[in-house]
This record gives structure tokens, sequence and C-alpha cells, in this order.
């Protein structure tokens, strides 16, 4: 019989960095289990998204199941509205907070420990949920893949939000699968409930891991709960064979050159007052950088990182923004690539061939340094940026998405320049330890899933 795992919360291919984490959260357990048999949740509202979101991991013979609680936006809108917004209206919302209020009720009835309650909560699934449901029973572990999501700053909506997280993992408690939490960034958590509700499932799991120094301290201070410690899995992505010199070339980009590499995602600010100004102050400033940097002799490549599905998840948007606003004299000197052909390894091989990489997507940052590329990070959304390039040393190299000026950044440039030697032994110092972190995680697990 095989090892069944189900990787959550979701398999999303056209976001780079999280298709690296699901990639390498799968290659854990194929390293502890030849036999294994992957499942992994769909992503999207409709069969176009749902494609291009597991397209390229499908390929690689893992199993993709419907998700049984569904995120509101998927029942409450179509797919050429809401799902396309950035910022969403308040009537979404209160569409969404009734599809949220159903699913709550019918959910918590299949978590719970009666089993004619579970049968009730079953009839409110699809066919394909059921199957879903089935499989809960014979794995042999849930698996929260690497990254960051276990988060709130006090919004109204938190606890749900933390409930649709949440959710797999209590449905494995309910039968008596072990949970897996791979390393990920948890907290800040300023909402009550959603931090109480954190704190109570993941007392449940069977082994929690962090990936920085901020987290671990949250965690275990905060939360009272016992964690481990290892690098974001990302780390340990390997670039694939892709020729990408060529590939650069035929976008009329010359590694020969001074080259900055660009990513940027669309961010709605939200908790910030002014979020529409703290947005395009964002962008004036970026667009700011790049005529500052290309005047200096630089050429800037565009990257879309991350393609959505929906426009909040979409960089080309803000990428395209940016490029709009910039004089024609400027933008001879910048390139623009959006490839949903690209897999997480190829556009690390493409970073590979860059001086600097300025980036809001984390993982992209993470795929330079794993080149041994100097970076400049923006961040934002919990404790990942600061905390990992804190944790490599680099604390100086990063500047919150809402503090963002070219000033800070181009001082940041210059000091990678001046100290590009010193930049990379941090670099190299911090990858120096990884395989060895592996074989730790490895063996943490191995005594957590055959104890």
């Amino acid at each position: 019989m095989k090892n069944k795992i189900l990787v959550v919360p979701g398999n999303t291919d056209l976001n780079r960095g999280d298709q690296a984490l699901v990639w390498e959260s799968i290659r854990l357990f194929e390293d502890l289990y030849p036999d294994l048999e992957v499942y992994l949740y769909e992503s999207g509202s409709n069969q176009e998204e749902k494609n291009l979101q597991k397209a390229q991991t499908q390929s690689r013979g893992y199993n993709f199941i419907t998700r049984i609680l569904l995120h509101p936006r998927v029942k409450a809108s179509s797919a050429t509205t809401d799902s396309k917004e950035v910022n969403y209206s308040k009537i979404t919302y209160i569409k969404w907070g009734f599809v949220a209020i159903f699913d709550l009720f019918n959910t918590l009835l299949l978590i719970s420990r009666f089993s004619f309650l579970n049968k009730l909560g079953r009839s409110s699934l699809s066919l394909e949920q059921k199957k879903s449901l089935d499989l809960f029973p014979s794995l042999k572990a849930l698996v929260v893949k690497g990254g960051g999501f276990l988060h709130s700053y006090g919004k109204l909506q938190d606890p749900y939000v933390m409930y649709y997280f949440l959710f797999d993992l209590m449905l494995a408690h309910r039968y008596n699968v072990k949970t897996v939490v791979l390393p990920n960034s948890i907290g800040p958590l300023k909402n009550g409930l959603a931090k109480y509700l954190v704190k109570k499932v993941l007392k449940k799991s069977s082994f929690v891991s962090v990936r920085e120094e901020v987290s671990y301290n949250f965690v275990q201070e905060q939360l009272g709960i016992k964690a481990y410690k290892y690098p974001d899995l990302g780390f340990f992505l390997k670039s694939s064979t892709f020729d990408a010199k060529a590939y650069l070339l035929k976008h009329g980009i010359s590694t020969e050159d001074k080259n900055i590499l660009l990513t940027l995602r669309p961010y709605r600010f939200d908790g910030y007052k002014n979020p529409d100004r703290l947005y395009q102050e964002y962008l004036t400033e970026i667009g700011k950088l790049v005529k500052e940097q290309t005047e200096r002799g630089y050429k800037f490549t565009f990257m879309a990182h991350t393609l959505g599905p929906s426009n909040h998840e979409n960089d080309t948007l803000a990428l395209k923004e940016v490029l709009g606003v910039l004089d024609a004299q400027i933008g001879k000197n910048v390139s623009y690539i959006e490839d949903y052909a690209l897999t997480s390894q190829d556009i690390q091989k493409i970073y590979s061939n860059y001086d600097i990489l300025i980036g809001t997507r984390f993982h992209s940052v993470i795929f330079a340094l794993n080149e041994m590329v100097p970076c400049v990070a923006i961040a934002y959304g919990g404790n990942k940026s600061y905390g990992i390039m804190q944790d490599m040393d680099l604390a100086n190299f990063v500047i919150g998405i809402e503090k963002v000026n070219s000033e800070s950044i181009s001082e940041m440039i210059s000091e990678i320049e001046s100290e590009k030697e010193n930049y990379v032994q941090k670099i190299q110092s911090y990858h120096s330890f990884l395989e060895k972190e592996r074989e730790s995680l490895l063996a943490s697990l191995n005594t957590v899933l055959n104890d």
C-alpha cells in the first residue's frame, strides 16, 4: 500500500515561489518514502484558471483533487468580474461574508467528533468534494507546504481567514492523521480569536517548523508551541538546465551589460489608511528608481514573477503601470518578460545572469540568492522578508513596501556595489549549512512520522 500525503493549502503554478515550495515539500517526502503518492488541491475559480495553476506540477505525475472548503471567491464571484479586481469592493466582501457563514456551518459539522454530524455535513458537498473527504482517513500525513500564510493584522475577517487556512489540519486531526507544518513564517497575529485558533490547531500538530528567528520566537513565546527552525524550502531549489542566456538574448538582454532585475507585485495595502495613495506612491518611487539607476548605466529587466490568477496576484499590472510612466529615453533601457511557460527552476536560472535583483516577491529574492546574486527585498505581509534577511545578516537590504522610496533603495544599491564581496560571502556562509539542515529536517520528519 502506498504512502499517501496531501499537500496544502493549494498548488499555484502561476506563483513561481509557491511552486518551488510545493515541489521542495514533495521532494522531502519522496526522500522519505519511495512509494509516495502525492495529492494536491486545485486552485482557481474556473477550468481555465485551474489548468494554468496545475499544468506544470501535474506533468510530474501528482494527483489533483477538489478542495473541501472553497475560498468564498470561487462561489460568490464570476470568473470575469471579482476575480479580476485588485481592490475588492464592499459589495464583494459582503457576498463573500454570506458564503463564508454558510461554509463555516457545514464544515464545522465535518470536523465534529460525532459521526451523525459528519454525515450531515457531508450531504452539502459535491461529488468531487466527497471524494476528497474520503481520502483523509487513508493519509500517511497532511503536509502544510513551506511558506507563510498564518498572520493577521486585527481585521474583522481574520478569524475566518485563519479557519479557512487551518480547516484541513482540523479535518486531519478528526481522523487522527498526523499533520506536518514545514518551514513557515508565522505571525504576527493581532486578532485575538485568530491567534487562539492558530494556537489550538498547531498544538495538535505532530511537527511545526518555522523558517526564521522572528517566527521561531513568536511561536514559542506567544503561542507556547514547540517549534523547529529550518531554512525556507526555496533555498533548496536547483536551477534547470534551461539556456537562460540564449533566452535573454531573444528578449534583447545582453548579459554583458550592467543589469538589474525587478519584481513587483500589485498590493492592496489592507489595513493602511489611504491604500490607493500608498499604492501609487510605491509605483511612483519605483519609477524614480529606474530613472536614477539607468542614468548611472544600468539596464533593467521587469520580470513578472507571479502571473495570477487574480489581479491581486498578477505582477504584470504593477510592472506595466511603471512602464507606462517612464519616458521614452528611459524606456529604451528597460526590458519586460512575461512568460507562462517558465517554471520556478527556469526562473532561477534566468536570475543567475543579473548583477542585482530588487524583489517585492520574496521568493524572487531567494532564487537570486541561490545564485549568489545580491538583492534588495521589499517586504510585505508577515515576518518572512525581515526575518530571513536578518538571519542571513542582510537586514540592511530590506525596506517595507509602505516605506519604499528611490533614495533608500539607491543607497542600498550603492552599498552592494562597494561591498559586493562581503555581501556574497554572507550568502555563501548561509548556504554552507543548507544540506546539513535538510538532512536534519528529514531525520526529524522520519522520527515524527514513524513514531
